[in-house]
This record gives structure tokens, C-alpha cells and sequence, in this order.
């Protein structure tokens, strides 16, 4: 299920039997807001559980931190990555990424 979700946009709340998938968009946006205030997963989830409980759904809050959580921990992990195959590589086009990334 965590697969076809991503494939479609989505990530969810659980590795397993998700009961509920956040945009990728969403998240990521989250994750930029969050660079530039303090860190408030709280007041997101209410805000958008107010904003769905007028329509009738659930509440999200733990959902959304856990999803949140994997979320940055798998782009944190994918940046590391790209980063160190960055110094490891030695070509002229690598040292120019390297340039472009640092400026």
C-alpha cells in the first residue's frame, strides 16, 4: 500500500496498512515552514483537523507527525546520500556540481 501511495503522490502514516496518506507536497512544505519557524506539528494537525471535521473526518495529529517524521528522515537520508556520492567522486563534472551546490 506505502508504495502505490508514493506512486501517486502520497505518503503515508504507516509502512503498513496506512489509515491515512499526507501530499508529498504538503509534507515538504511543511518541512520548508519549518526552517523558518519553530517546529509545530500540533498546530498544523489542528489546523487542518478543523478544517476536515467540518467535513466530517477524523482527527490526524499523531497521522500527520509520524508521517512527517519518515517523511524527513527519508529526505535527511537521501541529501546524505547524494552528498557524500558528491565527495566521493573525483570527475571534473562532479567538482562543478560541487561548486553549484556551495554557492
Amino acid at each position: 500500500a506505502a508504495e502505490q501511495l508514493l506512486a501517486m503522490g502520497y505518503f503515508p502514516c504507516a509502512p503498513r496498512a496506512p489509515s491515512m496518506a499526507f501530499s508529498l507536497g504538503l509534507l515538504d512544505f511543511i518541512s520548508i515552514h519549518s526552517l523558518n519557524v519553530a517546529p509545530n506539528v500540533t498546530a498544523w494537525a489542528s489546523t487542518i483537523e478543523t478544517f476536515w471535521k467540518r467535513r466530517g473526518t477524523t482527527p490526524i495529529r499523531k497521522r500527520l507527525g509520524s508521517a512527517l517524521t519518515w517523511f524527513q528522515a527519508l529526505e535527511n537520508r537521501a541529501e546524505a546520500y547524494v552528498s557524500q556520492f558528491m565527495k566521493s567522486a573525483s570527475s571534473p563534472f562532479t567538482r562543478v556540481i560541487r561548486l553549484i551546490i556551495t554557492l
